[in-house]
């Protein structure tokens, strides 16, 4: 069933060939004054089947009356984009290679031609043929920037950073911009190395990562990581500790990392004086420590259990589901079993509701992703630091 906009699409493309012949039509009569002025039967039945919401006809008969020619070369253009959007590549691609195989375009038109060809090409999935087209352009003075930002959208699509890196690069002296994207290529390169073992080319990688906020905390995570690879405890304690300074809706990542650093030198006390500090500087991070507690299952932390007592005890929901003055009556033991219990039944509803949010389209994840896979938006992708308690009482 043809939607709306492909009914008004197709009325407007019977109009534009009306106007097309009408316009031939009347230089035709600028030439010749005895040539009288008809309106193209086929232009009449056109606009018959478009009334009557008979589109795919209607385009049908389009096709055939606009033969390819000056006055008909940008409806070309247009129909081949709209049997793109409906879907069609098939039909899309024969129009813009018929485009191409008219001789003496001019190279605007011709560059035109290539970048909806390639266009086609990249809405089928063939992303080798849209490649070596849009690098036919990358030198066009009409077609270069959306080339560039073409091929770097395929790059993105292939994982293949190095030729995005490099892409972005060109795209970033031609635009005038200064592309936050380049940031996450190199960590995204510093995580191949790092994976691979390959730390020093991991550490020169991530000097690059420096260029956004969001960029060069992604690198601190990654050097984190490097050093506890090498054992080297002290200086990732350093650098997760930075994190939170940084961004503290990464307590979910950092607090785990913490704790078993401190674990390996032996300065569990130092840990607990650690959140001691955070909690006294600002007592709102007793939240994001008891959801980091909740979702990485911590133990073995005094600290870290009295925070999750404190949210359970004090958040608004679990308030009519807890009762406080039972708990306070339990001994030490008993309290802590208790708690436990809660906490299990909460990270069994954390674990069903989203954990990271776009902040650009909404796309939810359980996990952290550096780009979202909805919107392709880079840095939007979120902690949502929330357990959505409202579902027990609803």
């Amino acid at each position: 069933m043809p939607t709306e906009s492909a009914f008004f699409l197709a009325a407007l493309f019977v109009l534009m060939a009306g106007i097309g012949w009408t316009l031939r039509h009347f230089a035709d009569r600028d030439r010749d004054d005895r040539q009288p002025a008809r309106v193209s039967a086929d232009y009449i039945r056109g606009l018959n089947l478009v009334l009557n919401r008979r589109t795919d006809e209607a385009l049908e008969l389009f096709v055939q009356m606009a033969k390819v020619d000056d006055d008909t070369l940008e409806t070309h253009f247009a129909l081949g984009h709209l049997f793109r959007r409906r879907g069609e590549v098939d039909r899309a691609i024969r129009v813009h290679q018929n485009l191409l195989a008219r001789p003496n375009l001019a190279d605007t038109q011709r560059h035109q031609a290539l970048f909806s060809l390639g266009e086609d090409y990249l809405s089928a999935g063939l992303f080798d043929r849209a490649e070596n087209l849009f690098s036919e352009l990358v030198d066009s003075e009409s077609h270069a920037e959306l080339a560039l930002r073409k091929l770097v959208y395929i790059y993105e699509q292939e994982r293949d950073w190095q030729n995005a890196i490099e892409t972005l690069r060109k795209l970033e002296v031609l635009s005038g911009e200064r592309l936050p994207e380049v940031a996450h290529y190199y960590c995204e390169l510093a995580e191949q190395a790092r994976v691979a073992g390959e730390l020093d080319k991991a550490r020169e990688l991530l000097k690059h990562s420096i260029r956004t906020d969001s960029g060069a905390l992604r690198g601190k995570l990654v050097r984190a990581s490097i050093a506890e690879n090498e054992e080297d405890f002290h200086q990732a304690l350093s650098l997760y500790q930075s994190v939170i300074d940084t961004d503290r809706y990464f307590m979910s990542e950092v607090l785990p990392h913490l704790q078993r650093c401190h674990q390996e030198v032996n300065r569990l006390d130092d840990f607990e004086e650690y959140i001691r500090t955070l909690i006294s500087g600002d007592p709102k991070f007793v939240q994001d420590i008891a959801y980091a507690v909740i979702s990485g299952e911590l133990s073995g932390s005094k600290m870290l259990k009295n925070c999750v007592e404190e949210f359970v005890l004090n958040n608004e929901v679990l308030a009519d589901l807890v009762n406080r003055a039972e708990l306070e009556t339990l001994s030490d033991a008993e309290r802590d079993l208790a708690i436990d219990r809660i906490s299990r039944g909460l990270r069994q509803l954390l674990m069903s509701s989203a954990r990271y949010r776009c902040s650009s389209c909404g796309y939810s994840s359980q996990r952290l992703i550096w780009q979202c896979p909805s919107c392709k938006s880079w840095e939007t992708v979120r902690p949502t630091q929330q357990i959505q308690l409202e579902t027990l009482v609803s």
